[in-house]
């Protein structure tokens, strides 16, 4: 099994696993799957599209996507992202 990565990261717990999207949204592409269980590192979170009644998507710190935080916990302090519609860069 992967090591844990550094805080901040998130624990898939949907029985289901998780779609990785290109864009914090339903609507965009699924680019990967993250199976129930795993962890991965967190960049930032934006306020989103709500998934029952969650608002918070997670940009992906080691590979490009984001995933709803309805179906992650996060370990450690997510910061908001400076700008979502470039792919949340912060600088």
């Amino acid at each position: 099994m992967a090591s844990t990565p550094s805080q901040p990261y998130g624990t898939v717990v949907s029985e289901n696993g998780v779609n990785v999207r290109e864009f914090p949204s339903t609507d965009s592409s699924v680019v990967a799957r993250l199976p129930h269980g795993s962890t991965v590192g967190l960049r930032c979170k934006v306020h989103a599209q709500n998934i029952d009644g969650n608002d918070i998507w997670y940009l992906l710190r080691d590979r490009p996507g984001w995933v709803t935080a309805r179906f992650v916990d996060n370990t450690g302090n997510v910061p908001l992202c400076g700008d979502v519609t470039n792919g949340g860069d912060t600088g």
